[in-house]
């Protein structure tokens, strides 16, 4: 019998196609089980999802090279999506992707217990940011280098704008790169949405968290953490404070099959000391 309640917690990731392939494969068997008119239900949401994603991605086409630059720059490092209607999965890993006791913690909880129509709409419609997010950087990654080939380098910046110049630029060259991938996932605890563009060619990754709903205590970071690549995690830097940070540029993936994040005391930790609020495939 098709378990429909994670169907439906999984069908518009499956829809943009940031879903690890285990989890992707599942959509597919629970479809194919479903009778022709719920098939035709669900198809039409897959649709529906992705005409949201072209238009998103008609809008930055259409703009002249410089112009998307900037708006890119911008939503990466600035903006913060609001927008409601379709919606994302939750966060809470599964499968190959539950938090692992033996990095930090206990495992993230099982499912949660039945909701009622009213609950299951809130939750999905507080799930549109990371369907945003996911949006403009499938727009990016789809759009290629060759769009942003027009991108302008200022001349002789300032000492004190020239690092920032320079994190822009990475950042943009790793959106930008042909082998670039995202994945997403939503923290717990309602710490945000997190969507990771990975370049195994420029071995980096950039990590933009966005729609911080519950903020961490003022003496509190957000710890991001690679996985895999090293018998421990290794750190992969600090999520400044605020609703919209700017993004975490990470460097040497080296194999890292995770990114993870924790809630760890303000200025960071050498090693996880909080349990894994999500892990994202990289």
């Amino acid at each position: 019998m098709p378990d429909t309640r994670w169907l439906d917690d999984h069908i518009e990731l499956y829809a943009v196609d940031v879903l690890p392939n285990d989890e992707r494969a599942r959509v597919e068997t629970e479809l194919g089980a479903l009778a022709a008119v719920e098939r035709g239900i669900y198809d039409a949401r897959v649709a529906e999802i992705q005409g949201v994603i072209a238009d998103y991605a008609s809008a930055y086409a259409l703009l002249p090279a410089d112009e998307l630059r900037a708006r890119v720059l911008d939503y990466v490092f600035a903006a913060d999506a609001t927008r409601p209607g379709p919606v994302a999965p939750p966060a809470a890993p599964s499968g190959r992707h539950a938090a692992d006791p033996g990095i930090a913690g206990p495992d993230v909880a099982g499912p949660p217990p039945p909701t009622s129509l009213a609950e299951h709409r809130e939750r999905r419609s507080r799930r549109w940011p990371l369907i945003a997010a996911s949006a403009a950087a499938i727009a990016v990654v789809a759009l290629g280098a060759g769009v942003l080939v027009g991108r302008v380098t200022a001349p002789e910046p300032s000492t004190t704008t020239n690092q920032a110049d320079q994190q822009r630029s990475q950042v943009l060259d790793v959106l930008s790169a042909p082998d670039a991938s995202l994945s997403a996932g939503r923290l717990g605890d309602q710490r945000g949405a997190v969507s990771v563009v990975t370049s195994k060619v420029r071995n980096q990754a950039v990590a933009v968290l966005r729609d911080v709903r519950n903020p961490v205590p003022s003496d509190r970071q957000l710890q991001l953490w690679k996985v895999g690549g090293d018998p421990n995690p290794v750190s992969a830097g600090l999520f400044e404070p605020g609703e919209t940070p700017p993004p975490l540029l990470v460097d040497a993936l080296d194999g890292s099959s995770v990114l993870a994040v924790t809630v760890e005391p303000r200025g960071g930790s050498a090693q996880p000391t909080t349990r894994l609020l999500t892990q994202i495939p990289v």
